[in-house]
């Protein structure tokens, strides 16, 4: 196996500030340094998307109500909450098919719960709220993370009496499960 020669990649050549031709190298897709174009991808997923287009400084208090409305997200956060809506209806709730409704529509959801919020009250709020943080707990998700070591306030909605990552770590903590299995 030859080693990558160094010397074949491109110099930049970006003008910088100075008037001056850049004079770093490039990477092999378009001879861009990295500080003139080179690695530089912008957001792929459509969480960074939303991320990136909220602006706090700009948009101030207001900036989660979104103006410019994603019409495939609102379609599929109503449908989301349409579909938690018949789960809470029935007498028992199967907690892995909340964790993959919410999976799939996570974004919209967490996006448009204001709205949903605004249209259909306060209970609507309450339901889709504690779908994602039952989703949260389970998927131990790094915001919620404290809830193996503290209590949490139990929720109206989708409420377990342990979270699957809090199973996983009293398991590992007893050492009946190790951490390199999981």
């Amino acid at each position: 196996m030859s080693k990558f020669d160094l010397e074949s990649l491109p110099k930049c050549g970006a003008k910088t500030r100075s008037g001056n031709p850049c004079k770093r190298l490039g990477n092999k897709r378009n001879g861009r340094c990295k500080l003139h174009g080179g690695r530089s991808t912008g957001a792929k997923t459509t969480e960074g998307k939303l991320a990136v287009r909220t602006n706090p400084v700009k948009n101030g208090f207001g900036w989660n109500l979104m103006q410019d409305y994603d019409p495939v997200l609102i379609e599929d956060s109503l449908k989301a909450y349409i579909q938690l809506c018949d789960i809470v209806g029935q007498k028992s709730i199967n907690n892995s098919e909340v964790n993959k409704l919410v999976a799939r529509y996570n974004v919209a959801l967490e996006c448009f719960k204001y709205h949903i919020c605004e249209y259909y009250g306060e209970e609507a709020f309450i339901i889709v709220q504690s779908a994602l943080d039952a989703y949260y707990k389970d998927t131990d998700s790094q915001h919620l993370h404290f809830h193996i070591h503290t209590e949490v306030v139990k929720a109206p909605y989708f409420h377990q009496q342990m979270s699957e990552a809090k199973k996983q770590f009293l398991l590992i903590k007893k050492g009946i499960l190790s951490k390199s299995f999981l």
